[in-house]
C-alpha cells in the first residue's frame, strides 16, 4: 500500500512529552517547513507527500526534465487507501494525520501509538542495545556503556574518578542536538548550568567517554511487521564542531564500504553489522514497524589503534542517511560522488543561485552526473536547505 509521507523533524522532543497537542521549537518548526518536500524524494513509487503549509507548485514545474521525484503532492480529491509515514512517530504527528484524514475524507491508515515507543525512542535503550552488541562480540574491544545520572553530585563524582575528555547527552535528542563535552574533570559554572537544565527538563543526563572520532557512519534498517530487520545500506555522515549534523556521502555501497574497511577488516565489520541487527530484532522486532539507524563511528584509542563505536545512538525513525542512500539509490549517476547537505543559513536565496550558476546541474539518461540541485524550494524566506552537490 502507499505511504502518505509528513516531515516532522525533532519528533524525540515530542515524544519526551508525550503530548498530542506538543508544539516544537520555533527552529524545529522552520525546518519542518523549508523542508515539507523533502519525502518527494526519499518517498518510494506511488507514494504522496503532505504539508501543512501551502505549497508553490512553481519548484515542482521547473525541475529538469527527466528528473522527477519518485513520490507525489496529496491531491486532496485523492481517494486510494494510504499508510501514513511520518518522519518519526509521535503522538503529536499522529494527531496530525488523524485531522488530515477527517477533514479531507482521505482513507488514510494511521499506525497505533504504543507506550513502548517512548522507551525505545530515549538513549537508555541504545546503551541497552550496546550492552546487547557486547554480549555478542566477546573478546572484541568495545567502548564502555553510557552512565546515567540524576544529579550534579554524582556527575562531578564521576568526572573526578575518570579521565577527560566527556560527553554529557540528554535521553532525547537528535542530530548532535542536546549534547555537552566536557573536557576536565571538574564542571565549569556554565557546565554546571546547561547540565543541571537538562536534568530539570528530562530528568537525567547520559555521561560516556569522549573519544578521539575519525569518522561517523550508521547502519540503517527496515523493521516488518513480523519483526524481520531488513538492510537497508550504509551511511557515511559528517558533523560540525559540536556534533550537529551537516551532511551525508553520496557513493555507491561498495565504495563506501571499502572507504571503512581501509581501517578495520572486513571479517569483524560483518560481525558487528550481524550483531547490530540481532540486537534490534530482540529489543525492537515485533513492537516498531518502520525504518532505523544506527549511528556508529570510527575512532582511534589511546595507542592510535582504530576501533569501532558499534552503537553511539538508534534513530527509530527515518534519517538523513536514509535520504541519502534512496537519493545515489535513484536519482545519481551510478559512478558519481558528491554530498547530500542539509544547512542553516540566513541567505539561503543568494547561496542557492550562486551554487546553481557555480555548479550547473548535468543529468546523464535521468540522473544526476554532476552539479547542484536543491531538493526544496527556496524563497527569501528560506533558512534551512537540503540540497545535492556531485563534483
Amino acid at each position: 500500500m502507499s505511504q502518505l509521507h509528513l516531515f516532522n523533524p525533532g519528533h524525540e522532543t515530542a515524544i519526551l512529552f508525550s503530548e498530542r497537542q506538543y508544539t516544537p521549537k520555533a527552529n524545529v518548526l522552520k525546518m519542518q517547513k523549508d523542508l515539507a518536500l523533502l519525502p518527494l524524494w526519499y518517498g518510494e513509487r506511488g507514494d504522496y507527500v503532505w504539508s501543512e503549509e501551502k505549497i508553490d507548485n512553481t519548484f515542482l514545474s521547473l525541475l529538469p526534465k527527466g528528473l522527477t521525484p519518485n513520490a507525489s503532492m496529496l491531491s486532496l480529491n485523492l481517494q486510494t487507501k494510504l499508510i501514513a509515514a511520518p518522519w518519526g512517530l509521535s503522538p503529536q504527528s499522529l494527531k496530525t494525520f488523524e485531522g488530515l484524514k477527517e477533514k479531507q475524507e482521505i482513507p488514510l491508515q494511521i499506525p497505533a501509538w504504543k507506550e513502548e515507543f517512548i522507551a525505545l525512542t530515549g538513549r537508555h535503550t541504545a546503551a541497552l542495545c550496546l550492552d546487547k552488541i557486547k554480549q555478542l562480540l566477546p573478546g572484541s574491544v568495545l567502548p564502555e556503556t553510557p552512565v546515567f545520572y540524576t544529579n550534579i553530585p554524582t556527575i562531578k563524582k564521576h568526572l573526578s574518578a575518570h579521565h577527560p575528555p566527556f560527553v554529557i547527552k540528554t535521553p532525547y535528542s537528535s542530530s548532535g542536538q542536546g549534547i555537552l563535552w566536557i573536557h576536565s574533570s571538574a564542571l565549569a559554572e556554565k557546565e554546571e548550568e546547561w547540565t543541571q537544565g537538562a536534568i530539570r527538563k528530562q530528568g537525567c543526563v547520559s555521561i560516556e567517554k569522549g573519544l578521539q572520532k575519525l569518522q561517523d557512519f550508521a547502519l540503517e534498517f527496515y523493521l516488518d511487521e513480523q519483526g524481520d530487520v531488513n538492510y537497508k545500506g550504509l551511511s557515511v555522515f559528517d558533523t560540525a564542531e559540536k556534533g550537529t549534523y551537516s551532511g551525508n556521502r553520496l557513493a555507491a555501497q561498495e565504495t563506501m564500504q571499502k572507504e571503512l574497511l581501509q581501517h578495520i577488516e572486513e571479517p569483524f565489520f560483518e560481525q558487528v553489522k550481524s550483531a547490530v541487527m540481532q540486537t534490534i530484532k530482540a529489543v525492537y522486532g515485533k513492537i516498531y514497524t518502520g525504518y532505523l539507524g544506527v549511528d556508529m563511528l570510527l575512532y582511534a584509542d589511546q595507542s592510535n589503534a582504530v576501533r569501532i563505536h558499534p552503537c553511539v545512538e538508534v534513530n527509530m525513525r527515518y534519517t538523513m542517511g536514509m535520504v541519502a542512500v534512496r537519493l545515489f539509490e535513484d536519482y545519481i549517476a551510478s559512478s558519481a560522488k558528491g554530498y547530500f547537505h542539509v544547512t542553516y543559513e540566513n541567505d539561503c536565496k543568494e547561496k542557492d543561485a550562486e551554487m546553481k550558476n557555480k555548479y550547473p546541474l548535468l543529468l546523464d539518461n535521468g540522473r544526476i552526473s554532476k552539479g547542484y540541485i536543491s531538493l526544496c524550494p527556496v524563497t527569501e524566506d528560506t533558512r534551512y536547505r537540503a540540497y545535492i552537490l556531485i563534483e
